[in-house]
């Protein structure tokens, strides 16, 4: 999509954000006034005169007349952009009362401003209770309910996404809930006094007369305004649904594109929609915290390839995104226009539903592998009963497979006495070399607290093999029959394992490829750099170690065992 109109989208997210906030607060000056009434219908109209002071100088009356028309041009101009209809219940919730809050609003103002400038009518609190009560009662309530509903639902997920929010949300969530309630009460407390005093014929000419009160030529004609309010936002509501029936078919016919997701399907889809959009369109899961409106990072994604394809990142990316790789963007905020292949960097609760879905054809990835093996299998396990072998492995497996999952790995593989896991499936290359490095620490740690537990019986400590390596992997499902598990191969696992073998045979704890090292910004002070020669001729560099705890990052504490 091209810059001015993502631009323009910006701009319109920012206008229903700022006009939607003005209208709420707007609506918590009404609701406040009508709760007054729960005191008094006197000091009910002592307040209602300030706010009505305000709201009806030039200056109010601009802000709310610009800010609901800003509000409701918005709200409809993003459901007519909508490639699909399929959206978070939140947000569906959103806008069909968006949509629904003018419809009993719209009758509201005629009555009450429209009477106003038509004729002349002071619509103060007397008159609306008078006018409104009881004949409109359950209507009134209803236009409450949505549109403070509306309200609090979209700022609560505006703000949900703040840091601090979780610790204000129960009292806003206790206001939320209180305001209309005392709203609602203050009204029927009210309009109970007002309809007795309206039930005296003197009195009610007397507010009839102060109020100028609409003749019945005047009720006819806002009847009139009423009708044409609502016949005209039905015909803006006709043209919403045309553009959108219109969208709809654009996409239809529009050229095609396969899009294909590591660990999810391989899709033809129409060029146009958001990645998000083309996500919902043909059902694959995909996480969303803010309903694509580029305000979180939920739907980000790492671009495996046709990159070059997609534009620069958007202001909303560059905001969210901050100092993340080139690689990673925002599924709300791309429209993929020629073949793509992305993993889907956060998983949804339905995550393992989808796993079995992954390309049988795999994915090429740079990742970190750590391969990890126990040392002197056959001294350690060869003389022991069956029973005691196969749970001091389980036992050393267990701990490995915890130090790996506590830093986003992934076990690939189980080799008999060892395993090999792959960091930076779903993370940047970076970040995947400093996760395998502090969990080759980790699990150094955890080997000190399993050679006490296990002292007396074994004997002797039990030491591990760890060999750290960053390459091409290639991941995807493989094996004989079904269910094919979700594996990984290629050069850096080779690379992995002949390099733990190559640990174990000289003696240390933990060797690493220079260029994991160089991925992962670690420094290899302390680690000594040894050329090895294979049995073809070639030569190696590897740095090498007997404390793996010497591969924590620079800015990781070294690992403490309790107690």
């Amino acid at each position: 999509m091209s810059a001015p109109p993502r631009r323009l989208e910006q701009i319109a997210r920012s206008t229903a954000l700022v006009s939607g906030l003005v209208l709420l607060a707007f609506a918590a000056a009404e609701l406040c006034n009508d709760a007054i009434g729960l005191v008094s219908l006197e000091a009910m109209g002592d307040v209602a005169a300030w706010r009505t002071a305000l709201i009806r100088s030039w200056p109010g009356t601009a802000l709310l007349f610009v800010a609901f028309a800003a509000h409701v041009g918005t709200t409809l101009w993003f459901v007519a952009r909508r490639a699909t209809l399929r959206m978070p219940l939140w947000d569906g919730i959103l806008t069909i009362s968006g949509i629904l809050v003018p419809v009993l609003l719209l009758p509201t103002i005629v009555d009450t401003s429209g009477a106003r400038v038509l004729f002349g009518v002071d619509d103060d609190s007397l008159y609306r209770l008078a006018k409104l009560w009881p004949e409109h009662a359950f209507f009134y309530v209803i236009l409450i309910v949505l549109l403070w509903g509306h309200g609090c639902l979209g700022l609560h997920q505006w703000l949900k996404l703040r840091p601090r929010y979780a610790s204000i949300a129960p009292v806003l969530g206790v206001v939320a809930l209180a305001l209309p309630i005392a709203a609602v009460a203050g009204l029927v407390a009210a309009a109970r006094v007002v309809s007795v005093l309206m039930a005296d014929e003197n009195f009610a000419g007397q507010v009839r007369a102060a109020t100028r009160w609409p003749t019945a030529d005047a009720e006819d004609a806002l009847w009139r305004w009423r009708l044409g309010a609502l016949a005209a936002y039905a015909v803006l509501l006709l043209g919403v649904a045309g553009a959108l029936t219109a969208r709809f078919l654009r996409i239809v016919v529009a050229p095609k594109i396969d899009v294909t997701y590591v660990n999810g399907p391989t899709l033809k889809a129409s060029t146009g929609p958001t990645l998000l959009e083309i996500s919902r369109i043909h059902g694959v899961l995909h996480a969303d915290a803010c309903g694509g409106r580029g305000r979180c990072k939920a739907c980000s994604v790492r671009i495996e390839q046709g990159e070059a394809s997609l534009p620069p990142r958007s202001a909303a990316e560059l905001e969210m995104l901050g100092s993340e790789g080139p690689l990673i963007r925002l599924g709300c905020q791309i429209r993929p226009s020629a073949a793509l292949t992305v993993t889907r960097l956060t998983h949804t609760a339905d995550a393992a539903a989808a796993e079995p879905e992954l390309d049988m054809a795999g994915i090429e990835r740079q990742v970190a592998a750590l391969c990890v093996q126990l040392q002197d299998q056959s001294t350690v396990l060869g003389a022991r009963r069956a029973y005691d072998a196969i749970f001091l492995l389980n036992e050393f497996l267990d701990m490995v497979h915890a130090a790996v999952k506590n830093h986003n790995g992934w076990v690939a593989r189980v080799t008999g006495s060892g395993i090999i896991a792959v960091f930076g499936r779903d993370d940047t290359a970076e970040a995947a070399c400093r996760s395998a490095a502090t969990a080759s620490a980790d699990i150094d740690v955890a080997l000190d607290r399993m050679n006490e537990k296990f002292a007396a019986e074994l004997g002797r400590p039990i030491a591990a093999a760890m060999a750290l390596t960053f390459g091409t992997a290639y991941l995807g499902r493989i094996g004989a029959g079904s269910p094919k598990p979700l594996t990984a191969i290629g050069p850096v696992i080779d690379a992995a394992i002949g390099l733990a073998s190559l640990t174990e045979a000289r003696g240390n704890q933990f060797l690493s490829d220079p260029t994991a090292f160089q991925a992962g910004g670690l420094d290899p002070k302390g680690f000594e750099l040894l050329t090895l020669t294979a049995k073809s001729g070639e030569t190696r560099q590897v740095f090498a170690t007997n404390h793996a705890r010497l591969a924590l990052p620079p800015d990781k504490p070294p690992p403490v065992p309790p107690g």
